[in-house]
């Protein structure tokens, strides 16, 4: 009983820290943040509703919604916190790009911010109460902090979409027993009744929704009283819509009209919007978002750990779903959902930093605490140790040595260096200072406290002939100025894709020789061995040529190719279709150099599989899919891994295919390491930073062959041959 008290306490003390702490932080951002786009026309939309408050006007509330794309009720709510400050003249109607409106009437924005703020804190505190940990990581999300204390729709839809969630969760546990019919309770109806209201506050949030149905369907297509979940999510979507129409005034003279222009008017925004076509922004931008903090208006955000946060929602995404599924699916549909979604502004994340936080918490439980509990758990479990000889040790160093010294020689000396000059402004300027020992000297001074680190953009950053110390952290800040989130982004989607595309085509191509009925395979093998054969570079230009859209044959196939002018590269096509067409492109000429490789080496491993074995599998009464999944795919493995292993190192430092492609492609987050590091080191002299961003991807390298090896359990070898 003691300890169960003394929990709760620590559950009690946790929630409340994590609640001062997002308040804190919220408060801090309302005081300090300038004036963001969109904050002028909704305080402007505020003014409206408290007017319409003070004159009694109730029925102006079905004629009145400024910017009728949203609905009105987060509106009506800023309207409502402005009440009791004095009226202000109307905030003029601005265009939606013009710039934020930096002269808005201080105490109404302030009072606006600041009901924002409270329900953003709101929002960590019921996060809290699931799990302290998701509460902390969604407190000092800097996104999350920057969007729910400004004048935003954002807010209370993050707010009213999570206690839909908590609603349905405890609907679900009065119904844990899957052998009993399962029943409507109160709980459901909570869940309908936030969702409307999130409806009401901004469609984009009812993703969550989707999650919702998806998981109601899971957890009960095998109870017997699946007949009656279909009526109940009748009830539950009706339900909703009941409560999003009688808190959207706006909708209530034509209901079907004006929700209709809403709608639409959003499908015409996202194709046909200046600033959203001027922002160019590619498909997997909000990755990007997420991978980074707020890139402005850095002082006002004293903790960023964003990327950290999506680190380690990826390591506890698997235990969320196996814990809470709804979850899992809330994260997976708000991501698809913001990868097909056209327009990428950043505060679109917020739909799903709470399940993220979630996830994150499992994730830092799976790396850090468990761990802990474990070693905790067995501290007094004795181990036999083994003891060696100390005259064997001794007589083994002569023969250990030379290895010890090639190793240090050709592998641990330069990455040592590497970073060494990575905590230097090391140039072309000073590179005689810094090949004659000026690297060393500066970073034994700096880290024994002899010099202060100066800034990686300081003024005289790479100015000087000699070398100055500028610290372990300027690694930290080639990604937080340098746009490095952006490249890290690219750098895992690119090895995805690029190593995916691959092993799909080599082991299909594999799959279809070893047929039987196959004639000349030895003939196709070579052929399809052939783009593995001419050099890398030599494909590139091969593929360079096939895109350019004057004189390759993919425009002679589809008839656009001749025109005036002489040869025009293929850097009007990759400028004209922007980032997403760029990366096609890119994935076809890496697909074609890369194939191969996986093709012989799934060839090789089909080799030594008995045809016995698939003999049995149809006795059985297996085919097709079943047999690849349960006896191909397993006993590919052990071969495949390792090669798939090797395509991704090369896929993470693809150089020779982004040096020919890069000058002709408009986007310049479409790059590798390797190439940004030659172009940082050729071009801008600045040595230092090449070496930074070398010793990233040496981490990221290692990051992804151990994730690469536990999964595919490469090191396990061939056990069936």
């Amino acid at each position: 009983m003691k300890n169960k008290h003394l929990r709760i306490i620590i559950s009690l003390v946790a929630i409340l820290a994590v609640t001062a702490i997002a308040g804190a932080l919220r408060w801090r951002a309302i005081d300090m943040l300038p004036v963001d786009y969109d904050e002028d026309d909704y305080l402007r939309a505020a003014q409206q509703f408290a007017g319409l408050i003070r004159a009694g006007n109730w029925s102006g509330f079905t004629e009145t919604n400024y910017r009728t794309e949203h609905p009105p009720l987060a509106k009506i709510m800023f309207g409502v916190s402005i009440l009791p400050q004095a009226e202000e003249p109307l905030i003029p109607d601005r265009s939606t790009t013009a710039s934020p409106d930096q002269n808005l009437p201080a105490e109404q924005l302030h009072n606006a911010r600041m009901v924002s703020g409270i329900l953003g804190t709101l929002e960590s505190l019921f996060l809290a109460a699931v799990n302290p940990l998701a509460g902390l990581f969604l407190a000092v999300h800097s996104f999350t902090v920057k969007y729910t204390s400004q004048v935003m729709l954002e807010a209370l839809p993050a707010f009213t979409s999570l206690i839909c969630v908590l609603c349905y969760i405890q609907y679900k546990r009065k119904n844990d027993n899957l052998a009993m019919p399962v029943r409507l309770n109160g709980w459901l109806i909570g869940s309908a009744l936030f969702l409307g209201l999130t409806a009401a506050s901004k469609y984009l949030y009812c993703v969550v929704s989707i999650a919702i149905l998806i998981d109601w369907f899971l957890t009960y297509r095998k109870s017997p009283g699946i007949k009656r979940i279909y009526p109940q999510m009748f009830i539950w979507i009706v339900a909703a819509l009941v409560i999003f129409f009688i808190a959207d005034p706006y909708l209530w003279p034509a209901p079907i009209t004006r929700l209709k222009e809403s709608l639409l008017y959003h499908a015409a925004y996202t194709t046909g919007a200046e600033e959203v076509q001027s922002a160019q922004f590619p498909i997997w931008q909000p990755l990007v978002w997420l991978a980074q903090s707020v890139p402005w208006s850095r002082e006002v955000f004293i903790i960023a750990i964003d990327l950290l946060i999506s680190i380690l929602a990826i390591v506890g995404f698997t235990r969320v779903w196996a814990k809470e599924r709804v979850y899992g699916l809330w994260l997976s549909t708000a991501i698809v959902f913001l990868l097909i979604w056209p327009t990428k502004w950043p505060q679109y994340v917020l739909i799903l930093t709470a399940p993220l936080s979630i996830a994150a918490a499992e994730g830092l439980g799976r790396l850090v605490f468990e761990p802990i509990r474990t070693a905790w758990q067995n501290r007094r479990v004795k181990r036999e140790k083994v003891r060696i000889p100390i005259r064997e040790s001794i007589q083994s160093v002569p023969w250990l040595l030379p290895g010890i010294i090639a190793i240090g020689a050709l592998i641990l000396f330069p990455l040592i260096y590497q970073l060494a000059m990575a905590m230097t402004d090391f140039s072309g300027l000073s590179i005689k200072d810094g090949i004659q020992g000026g690297i060393w000297r500066e970073v034994w001074q700096g880290i024994t406290g002899q010099v202060k680190a100066i800034s990686v953009f300081s003024r005289d950053f790479g100015s000087s002939i000699t070398v100055h110390y500028t610290g372990p952290g300027q690694i930290k800040d080639i990604f937080t100025y340098g746009d490095g989130g952006t490249f890290l982004v690219f750098e895992m989607i690119w090895t995805v894709l690029s190593v995916g595309l691959q092993a799909i085509f080599g082991i299909s191509l594999a799959l279809l020789l070893n047929r039987r009925w196959i004639r000349w395979v030895n003939l196709w093998r070579t052929i399809f061995l052939l783009p593995w054969a001419i050099p890398e570079f030599v494909g590139a230009l091969f593929w360079l040529r096939t895109f350019d859209p004057q004189v390759g044959w993919v425009a002679q196939a589809a008839g656009t190719a001749g025109g005036s002018g002489g040869a025009m590269l293929v850097s009007n096509l990759l400028s004209s279709g922007g980032p997403n067409l760029a990366l096609l492109l890119l994935l076809i000429a890496a697909t074609w150099i890369g194939f191969p490789f996986v093709m012989l080496a799934a060839s090789a491993s089909l080799k030594l599989i008995p045809y016995d074995v698939y003999d049995a599998a149809a006795m059985d009464g297996a085919t097709g899919w079943t047999v690849f999944r349960f006896i191909t795919w397993p006993l590919l493995l052990p071969l495949v891994v390792p090669v798939l292993i090797i395509r991704a190192i090369f896929a993470f430092n693809q150089f020779y295919l982004f040096f020919v492609f890069a000058p002709n492609i408009g986007y310049g987050g479409l790059t590798t390491f390797a190439y940004l590091s030659y172009s940082v080191f050729r071009y801008g002299n600045a040595y230092s930073i090449s070496a930074g961003i070398n010793v990233i991807t040496v981490i990221v390298l290692i990051i992804l062959l151990m994730l690469f090896n536990r999964w595919g359990k490469a090191a396990e070898g061939v056990t069936y041959a």
